[in-house]
């Protein structure tokens, strides 16, 4: 089952009617309270991420759902021109610890960055630690719905935080954020990629009911 696409955006209103969808598509998939409250808390933290990032952003959202795995889908157009690029570039290289903010800044951080493309975030971000979720060679089998290819995985960074956090302080340090996070402690996966001139955030949630 896929929901229809509906604008999302910073407005008051469009947000409540992020909520009603998410309602209503808890309500097809007949999930139940419990499920349904883990599902909202993902739509939520995730617009809130892309607010904290963007002030004035707009994209679409939309769910797909197969038997108990849900998918939530949020899309932005990389429609920037080479100026207003080069400053969000230059605003992510002013040296600030995305570690100190969390793992949603961090990976609110990986979302914006990777519509100036794949290299550009190898460049901005190889030798840090959100780099552990990057997919540097992605396989047929790693390829998102809708054929979307993924930059970024929660899979991948936990993968990697979970074989050098002893010995590697701020992979220890990322570690610790990424346990107190809503959206990877609910989330089986999320998902950064490109498809075209889009950005695709997805975040895949296998429910056990």
């Amino acid at each position: 089952m896929v929901s229809d696409k509906f604008m999302v955006n910073s407005d008051a209103g469009r947000m409540a009617a992020a909520r009603y969808a998410t309602a209503n598509f808890a309500w097809q998939m007949k999930l139940d309270r419990r499920d349904a409250l883990r599902l909202s808390l993902l739509v939520e933290e995730t617009l809130g991420m892309v607010k904290a990032v963007v002030e004035d952003f707009y994209g679409q959202l939309w769910f797909v759902g197969e038997g108990a795995r849900c998918e939530i889908h949020f899309e932005a157009t990389t429609n920037m021109d080479a100026d207003k690029k080069q400053d969000l570039l230059s605003v992510s290289r002013t040296g600030k610890n995305a570690l100190a903010k969390g793992f949603m800044a961090m990976l609110g951080e990986v979302f914006s960055n990777a519509a100036h493309g794949f290299g550009n975030m190898m460049d901005n971000y190889g030798q840090q630690t959100m780099a552990y979720g990057i997919v540097h060679s992605p396989g047929v089998n790693m390829a998102s719905p809708d054929g979307l290819m993924p930059v970024w995985t929660l899979q991948s960074y936990r993968s990697g935080l979970e074989r050098d956090r002893d010995a590697n302080g701020e992979a220890g340090q990322a570690w610790d954020e990424l346990e107190k996070s809503i959206v990877a402690n609910l989330a089986d996966d999320v998902i950064v990629g490109v498809k075209g001139d889009r950005i695709e955030l997805v975040i895949v949630k296998e429910f056990k009911g």
